[in-house]
């Protein structure tokens, strides 16, 4: 009989780990449902790009060609990713190799030699008037209505609105309890035509008195790509100088009709910001606010 040879000194090489595995592992972890969405959607493109090649042999100059590589489709135009989708795709690829680094996958991590891009000052994008006069003019549905009409009038995330059950909605009292981000609880508040279609709304439902505000047409709670989609459909065609709209824009809508019509530090709270740098972003984008506290203040004090 031959002899045995130990497994730890056995000259058969170890199976690599590839990098689809890799990623099926690091998604499977205990997330929360918005970030798991979140990084399963950047790394469809990283298992596009590399697929089964070992995720150890990966190094700074693959992952930094990558990333220039990333595109986006706007007005029809196959266009670089903007810096800030850049960066967002190199935080969630360091968390993937930092992941693999504290776990012995790879010997160090290759992301620290690459580069994140530098941000100059983004202002938010408010729709205009004429845009979302448009816009809900589109919609009859009153499910799709309703959603729109409550990002565009309480300024949430698009996350929070599908995340609510109708549990946590207050019609009476016109107020709601959501979680942001970071798992922050917060109250926010319904406008009066929010309101009106949410009651219409849940009424074609049978009144639920439980479960999702949101439901798809199967009954389950509405997706984030489905939600994403009608938003596509109902602003198609409404974009302006050739950059087509996004669903965060009704939220900074929200944002910009306030700015300097109320407290800085109540809107930060409404808005969810941690930092009030950013709140008072809205500040900047609304000048007409500006104007008219302006001449509020010098006519009471001629």
């Amino acid at each position: 009989m031959g002899k045995v040879v130990p497994l730890r000194t056995a000259t058969k090489q170890p199976v690599l780990l590839s990098v689809v595995d890799a990623v099926a592992t690091f998604l499977a972890r205990d997330w929360t449902d918005n970030t798991r969405r979140n990084f399963t959607s950047d790394l469809k493109r990283f298992n596009q790009a590399f697929g089964d090649r070992p995720v150890g042999d990966l190094n700074a100059v693959d992952l930094q060609s990558y990333l220039n590589g990333l595109t986006t489709r706007r007005g029809g135009v196959e266009r670089p990713v903007s810096p800030q989708t850049y960066n967002r795709h190199f935080g969630t690829v360091s968390n993937v190799f930092a992941w693999l680094e504290r776990n012995d996958e790879v010997e160090r991590n290759p992301m620290l030699k690459v580069e994140r891009r530098k941000l100059g000052e983004r202002l938010p994008r408010p729709m205009t008037k004429g845009q979302l006069r448009a816009f809900f003019g589109r919609i009859d549905d009153l499910r799709d209505k309703a959603l729109f009409s409550l990002l565009h009038g309480s300024g949430l995330r698009i996350c929070e609105a599908l995340g609510l059950d109708i549990e946590e909605v207050d019609l009476e009292a016109r107020e709601f309890l959501v979680v942001g981000k970071g798992n922050r609880e917060r109250v926010g508040y319904l406008a009066a035509d929010t309101v009106k279609l949410l009651r219409r709304y849940l009424r074609e439902r049978g009144r639920p008195r439980q479960g999702p505000l949101f439901e798809s047409r199967h009954g389950t709670r509405l997706s984030y790509a489905r939600a994403y989609g009608l938003f596509r459909t109902y602003s198609d065609g409404l974009e302006k100088d050739g950059i087509s709209l996004t669903i965060h824009q009704l939220r900074h809508s929200f944002g910009s009709e306030r700015a300097g019509e109320m407290d800085a530090l109540l809107l930060r709270d409404l808005m969810g910001h941690r930092s009030l740098r950013t709140t008072l972003q809205y500040a900047q984008v609304n000048g007409e606010s500006a104007k008219k506290a302006f001449k509020i203040f010098d006519r009471n004090h001629e």
